[in-house]
Order: structure tokens, then sequence, then C-alpha cells
């Protein structure tokens, strides 16, 4: 009887479950349900939050055939139908929705945007408003709602009282307003348009870097060829790391092909920089999906300029989907030289990640493509080091020696680089006087004196001379763990420990992964009578990523202490 009264009970509870999840599974789904539904349903999501933007859209589309009104699964197909650059179909699908009146804040927003493009500036302002009243509109900041809403006023108004709709009083979108108040005046091609884009690059406040791009365009596009190519030469010696600045400079100098195309007379391009802006913020938070359908809004935009594509492969590298990034870097080569070089090394840096071989004779293939630069030599001589090609990367280190002076900002930072190279290949004699002469040229650079004074230290040399130098590498450069460790261990190899304890901890704290950093602390606190401690940190530097020389000392000191090493 007890037996059976519990098959009842656990029969009834089983219902109660199975009835629960059914009504909370239709709250959800709201839609008519059966098991290859709710299996595509969900599928759909994993693919989606995978960023799997095709299989997403098999499975989403598998559903076509239910009554498809849930709005997180329609905002989630919307998405990826723009990840997929498969606009037409986001067109459609958005218009269906708003037919049978289950229109989303995705809908409304690619809506007004397609509207917007097609130059229909009173429809897109509709649906930009109706973003406003979006249960879902904290998905963006307010700012973008605002600035569509004001964009689609002044392009159809072409007033120019109506800029001050781009007057925004939070000061934390303080850029957006400058940015957007220049491109407003080129829109209108207001006199004063070339002093307001002098302004923003001239901002000491604000990073502007990228605008200087914008407004050398603008010089080019209005036949003023000669400030265009004064204001990027310029830009790229300050900018050097610039990709946008310096695939222009080529484009200005060496005639190489266009592929960022921009003009600020042209509104659908002025929000398509918007998008991209918005979408670097949301990447530089971690927010890779809305960044992703914010950066193919801006390609949508403005399908000409090319350079979008950068962060979209950035994204999908930090988020270590390698090969969807691997095919957007090599769509970079026809973007021009400089992100042909650029996208070849990310590639290369990819390749090393997986453990794939042979990176550096995939890289030294797309180099001798190039009509290279100096930069670009340099580029690939670091690179080769760092695979710990050394003989390779001295031969190219001296090559662009011969082809600079000292007066040439780059000439110490080669010496070094050489040096380093010359001393991982046990010709230190060599390293250590390119080492020397990089200080000569350019002293107080604290990575270099702490690199000399380092190598001098672990092979006990110059001792003292190596913990002045440390000393004041440390001062001119607080809170770096290398240099705290190597002031520590300088001082560990003259016997002072209780000091160098002091510095090796604070190293540790710095870096807490680094092996060789928890080595050096583990034999701090062994020669300062913490032996229990010391071991646990020697365990610690066998559970990071370190060399098997290292590694194997390690072992011995976990069995042994530092007294038979």
């Amino acid at each position: 009887m007890i037996k059976f009264k519990i098959f009842w009970k656990t029969l009834l509870y089983t219902f109660i479950f199975i009835g629960i999840f059914n009504s909370a599974l239709a709250k959800i789904l709201e839609f008519n349900q059966n098991d290859k539904i709710i299996s595509n349903y969900f599928s759909g999501i994993i693919s989606f939050d995978n960023f799997d933007y095709e299989k997403s859209q098999v499975f989403f589309k598998k559903m076509d055939k239910g009554k498809t009104t849930n709005e997180k699964y329609s905002s989630m197909r919307i998405q990826s139908l723009v990840n997929l650059e498969k606009y037409q179909e986001a067109y459609k699908y958005s218009k269906k929705l708003e037919k049978i009146d289950q229109s989303n804040f995705n809908s409304d927003l690619f809506l007004g945007i397609y509207y917007f493009k097609s130059n229909n500036f009173v429809k897109s302002k509709n649906y930009f408003e109706k973003l406003k009243l979006s249960s879902n509109r904290n998905l963006v900041p307010e700012i973008l709602q605002n600035s569509l809403s004001a964009w689609s006023k002044i392009s159809n108004t072409q007033n120019e009282d109506d800029l001050s709709l781009l007057d925004f009083s939070n000061p934390a979108f303080e850029n957006l307003t400058i940015i957007q108040k220049s491109f407003g005046n080129c829109f209108l091609k207001l006199d004063n348009t070339a002093n307001e884009f002098i302004k923003v690059i001239n901002n000491d406040k604000l990073n502007f870097s990228r605008y200087h791009f914008f407004v050398s365009n603008y010089f080019y596009n209005n036949n003023q060829e000669k400030d265009a190519i004064n204001l990027i030469r310029s830009a790229s010696e300050k900018f050097p790391s610039n990709l946008l600045i310096n695939q222009f400079k080529k484009i200005l100098i060496n005639g190489e092909a266009n592929k960022n195309i921009f003009n600020c007379n042209n509104s659908t391009h002025i929000i398509a920089e918007l998008f991209y802006i918005l979408a670097n913020v949301l990447s530089s938070q971690e927010d890779y999906k809305l960044s992703n359908f914010y950066i193919n809004i801006a390609k949508f935009l403005n399908p000409k300029f090319k350079s979008y594509n950068a962060l979209l492969a950035e994204n999908f590298n930090n988020l270590d989907k390698h090969n969807q990034a691997k095919k957007i870097y090599k769509q970079m080569y026809e973007n021009g030289s400089v992100y042909k070089w650029y996208s070849a090394k990310q590639i290369a840096l990819i390749m090393n990640k997986k453990n794939e071989p042979n990176s550096s004779k995939f890289l030294n293939q797309i180099y001798k493509t190039l009509d290279a630069s100096i930069s670009e030599t340099f580029d690939l001589a670091n690179f080769l080091k760092s695979n710990e090609n050394y003989a390779e990367a001295i031969n190219l280190y001296s090559n662009i020696l011969l082809e600079i002076d000292q007066t040439n900002n780059l000439y110490p930072e080669v010496l070094e680089r050489r040096g380093m190279a010359y001393e991982r290949s046990d010709k230190w004699k060599l390293g250590e006087k390119d080492l020397i002469e990089s200080l000569r040229i350019k002293p107080k650079e604290p990575y270099v004196m702490n690199y000399l004074a380092y190598s001098w230290i672990e092979k006990n040399q110059n001792i003292e001379k190596a913990l002045k130098m440390l000393r004041e590498a440390n001062n001119l450069k607080k809170n770096n763990g290398y240099i705290t460790d190597s002031l520590g261990w300088a001082l560990f190899k003259t016997k002072n420990f209780s000091e160098a304890k002091k510095y090796l901890q604070i190293a540790i704290m710095l870096m807490p992964r680094d092996p060789v950093i928890n080595d050096h602390f583990a034999d701090c606190l062994w020669m300062n009578n913490n032996k229990i401690q010391a071991r646990y940190y020697w365990n610690n530097a066998l559970e990071f990523k370190a060399e098997d020389k290292l590694k194997k000392k390690i072992k011995r000191k976990i069995l042994f202490g530092l007294e038979n090493i």
C-alpha cells in the first residue's frame, strides 16, 4: 500500500512538473509547440549565442511554419540575418512582423535604417521615434536613438538650425557630440566646415586620432590635395599604428586604390560611422553580439568603407572564433597593402595560437608580395624573433640599421630588438653592445635598462651596476611586473633577501601567473626561511606555461630546496 501511494505521489509530481514546464515554455515561446519547433528554437539560440549565424538561420528558418511571434526569437533572427549580410531578408522579415503587429526593437531599428538609406527620411524618423517606446530600448545608448532621429530630420530639412538637435547634454557623450556636429557642418556644406574639423583633431582632451583620416579625406574630396597629403603625413608619424591613416597615406602618395569611400555630404555614411563608433565601444566592453550587429549595420549603410571589417575580425579573434576571423582577414587583403600586412600578421598570430606550423614562412611569403616599408620589415623581424628565428631576425634588423641613421626614432628600438635576439642566440657580447648603444642614443629607457641589467644579473656580471640601473628603471616605470621582479632578483643576488622579498611580493601581485616570477619569489621565500610557502609557489610555477629547462630546475627545488641546486 505504501509503495502504491509513493507511485501515485511521484506520478502526480511528474504531471505537475510537466504542466509547469509546458506553461512556462508556452509563455516563453508564444507559438504552437511540437518537438521539432522546440528543438529548432533552442538549437537556434545556442547557435546564435555561439556566434554561428549560418547555423542559427538554418534552425530559425525551419520555424517559419509555426506562429513565430516570440520577441526574443524574432530579435535574434533579425540580428543573425544582418550579421550574414542578408539585408533584404532582414527587411522582409521586419515588415512581416510589422504586418502582424509583432514589431520589436531590432525590426524597428532596421526598418528605420533601411528607409534612411533609401532617402525616405520622414518614414525613417517614424521608426526611430518608435525605439524610444520599445521595451528593449536599453539595448543601445539613448544617444543612438536621439542621433538617428536628429539625422533623419537634418537630412530631410537641410536646415542649419536643426544641427542643435545634435547637442547632447550628457558629458559622457561629448566626443560623439563633437564628431557629429563637425560632420553636420560638412553635410550642410557650411563655410566653417574645415575649421570645425581642425578643432576636432586638435582637441587635447579626447582621442580623435581616427578623425585625421576624415579631415584629410574631406580636403581630398574638395580638391585640396596638398593639404590632404600634409595632414595625413603628419598623422602617420604621430599615429604609426593607425591602419586607416596609413592606408590613406598609401592612397594619396603611392596611388593605391581607395577602398574606404566616405563622403560627409552623405548622411548615410555619417550614421554608418556612428554605428561603428558604438560597435567599438561595445567591443571594448566585450559585448560582441551587439558590436557585431552594429558593425554589419554600418557595412549595410556604407558598403564601400571596407575598414569596418577590421573590428569584426578582431571581435571574432577575441572570441577565439579563429576560422571566422581568418576568413575576414583574408578578405581584407583586397583593402590595400597596409590592411594586407596587418591581416597577414593577425593570421600568423592565430597560427601560433593554434600551434600550427610554418607561421613564420607564411608571413615571410606575404612580406615578399609587398613593396615593404621599414616599418613592415621591422614587424617581420619582431615576429621572427618572437618565434625564435633569431638569425633571420638579426639579418633584417641589420638591414634596417643600414637604411636609417641615428636621428631616426626607430634606430634605438631596432638596436634593442637586435640586442635581445643576439642574447637569446647566445651571442651575448654582441647583444650587450647593442643594448648599451641603444641606451646611449635614448637614455633612461626603462625596458632597455631592465633587459640589460637583468641579463647582467643572470650572467653574474656587473651586479652592483645592474642593481643601480634597476632601481632607476623601477622609479621610471612604477608597478611594472617585469621591472619590479628584476629589481627583486638583483637584490636576491646580492643576498639582500629581506628587501628582495618586498619587491618580489609586489611583482607576484602584479603578475601572479608568470612562472619565472613565481620561481624567483619561491627562492626568496626559501632564503627567508618560509620553506612551506616556497614550495607552494614552486608548485604554482609548474602550473603555468614555462620552458622545460625551468620546469626541470623547479622540480628539483621542490624535492631538495635550494641547498643542492
